[in-house]
């Protein structure tokens, strides 16, 4: 009860960026529910979960210790290191906000409290590859794999890897070899995540009814 009063406030506080997020998500959980064959593999969700979130079935929408380290790195390094979730991401695309300020960001993480408040963890994955950017002329996954000449379940654990890559490195539209070199790397990087995750407990909680297999439209969690 103590929980619900800000989530409440936060809820009241931000509703006009709230209430777009909300349609998006319920919109998209609709659409992957009425044609479970578009949606991401399972493969895929798994290795977006290694690659950009791992610990994403238990924080509650951001990572502490992902933001604490990078923070850290960032004053004693000078380096720049990604602490976004699943959440924040789904929240960025969904809102078209990427100005690089502290209000911003504060603001990202509300949001993306309020989304893993309201969804089930074991959704969001597949509901961030459906909507994601993955470079020039591919916004979502359907676009992207369609695109890149893929069938809707990839054929191989590297080809989902290279697509999810693309997150992190979208392709432009006149392919620098470059860049080609940086998703096959990163491809190789989260094969090899893929492979320790798989046997360490990290995806437990994706096999919950995710957006791959519903007849019907998503729930959000109740609210108590």
């Amino acid at each position: 009860m103590i929980w619900r009063i800000p989530i409440r406030l936060l809820q009241r506080a931000l509703a006009p960026d709230w209430e777009v997020i909300r349609g998006r998500i319920e919109s998209e959980c609709a659409r992957l529910a009425s044609s479970p064959e578009l949606a991401p593999s399972t493969s895929m969700q798994r290795l977006l979960v290694s690659g950009e979130d791992h610990r994403h079935g238990r924080h509650p929408g951001f990572d502490p210790i992902a933001i604490g380290r990078a923070l850290w790195r960032r004053l004693s390094r000078g380096s720049h290191e990604g602490a976004s979730t699943i959440e924040q991401q789904i929240v960025r695309v969904i809102t078209n906000r990427y100005e690089r300020s502290i209000a911003r960001k504060i603001r990202e993480i509300l949001l993306a409290i309020l989304v893993a408040d309201r969804y089930p963890k074991h959704i969001l994955p597949g509901v961030y590859l459906a909507i994601g950017y993955y470079g020039w002329r591919m916004n979502g996954y359907d676009q992207a794999r369609r695109r890149l000449g893929l069938s809707p379940h990839c054929a191989t654990l590297h080809d989902a890897a290279r697509l999810v890559a693309r997150l992190k490195y979208p392709q432009p539209r006149d392919t620098w070899v470059l860049r080609l070199a940086q998703i096959d790397r990163r491809a190789k990087h989260l094969c090899a995540l893929y492979r320790r995750h798989a046997t360490d407990g990290t995806y437990g909680y994706l096999d919950g009814p995710t957006v791959r297999n519903r007849s019907a439209p998503l729930k959000p969690v109740p609210q108590s």
